[in-house]
């Protein structure tokens, strides 16, 4: 009776064992085949919550990457028209030499130019007017055409979780020279100086050409002075994309590691499970057979 009790204490043993075999070997077989180290939470839960960590990292910085996007096209739109300005305002200065009142007309046309360009429009918004993106930063009755109607609020984007940046510049400082500090008595308001070089053209008074003129430098340095400034925040910004981009490439490596299948280590322990489970099988196998000549004796 003891050996019939001790055999059957074993055969329970090898059942266990053998369930176990074949439950290590089924969970390999289902990681080489699908590619995954984890089929659910319960395999490995704290490699679960570092994969749903990693994923949830990398989505928050794709979203800031698309951030990023928008607003360096967004201050593109607006080096693109500063520097329109900046190209109108030189042909300015040169007609302001040549003193010619012929040169009347092309200052009149520059300045519609101009106007168009303080009215540029990028995704379908005005990229001058502040926060008041649906409303044209300069316009007016034909008495005063170039008045401003925008707002000098910034327009900030978050591009990472503690980096928020301006893609915007406003209008009146950009073609009104609001915060630039000209030379006394001499304006940076590009519409009124254009204007009044336009006038001065057509009087031939030199010395109002001259003001003009010197209205144009402050003009030409406050824009240049705008440009320096979305060059800062551009390089701003593909530095911060360059950063994302690597450290989302590193996230993705990390996620990568916990979830795929590590094939080598899979494939061994799935052979190793194999010559287990026969090892078990034939060792049952010869305990049955003790087992029935014992019960016939």
């Amino acid at each position: 009776m003891s050996f019939r009790t001790s055999t059957a204490t074993q055969q329970r043993q090898n059942l266990q064992d053998l369930q176990a075999t074949q439950e290590r070997m089924a969970l390999n077989n289902a990681r080489i085949t699908s590619g995954s180290r984890i089929g659910s939470p319960g395999e490995d839960p704290n490699g679960a919550a570092l994969i749903l960590d990693f994923g949830n990292s990398i989505q928050a910085n794709t979203q800031y990457l698309k951030q990023v996007t928008s607003a360096s096209s967004f201050l593109t739109s607006t080096e693109d028209a500063v520097n329109g300005a900046v190209q109108a305002v030189m042909r300015l200065q040169e007609l302001a030499m040549s003193g010619s009142s012929a040169s009347v007309p092309e200052v009149n046309a520059i300045l519609q130019n101009l106007l168009g360009l303080a009215n540029t429009q990028s995704q379908g918004k005005y990229i001058f007017s502040g926060t008041k993106t649906d409303t044209q930063p300069f316009g007016g009755p034909p008495a005063a055409p170039y008045t401003w109607q925008g707002n000098s609020e910034a327009i900030n984007l978050g591009v990472s979780a503690s980096t928020v940046v301006a893609t915007n510049l406003t209008g009146d400082d950009v073609f009104q020279g609001v915060n630039y500090l000209a030379p006394a008595g001499v304006s940076a308001n590009l519409f009124t100086v254009a204007t009044d070089l336009a006038s001065a053209l057509q009087s031939g008074i030199g010395a109002d050409v001259q003001t003009a003129s010197k209205g144009l430098d402050a003009v030409l340095n406050n824009l240049n002075d705008m440009l320096a400034k979305l060059g800062g925040r551009q390089a701003g910004l593909l530095s911060l994309q360059t950063s994302l981009g690597n450290f989302n490439a590193s996230l993705q490596s990390l996620q990568s590691a916990q979830e795929a299948t590590d094939y080598p280590t899979a494939i061994t322990e799935y052979s190793n499970d194999q010559t287990i489970q026969s090892a078990t099988l034939s060792v049952m196998a010869k305990a049955n057979k003790v087992n029935l000549f014992d019960y016939l004796a």
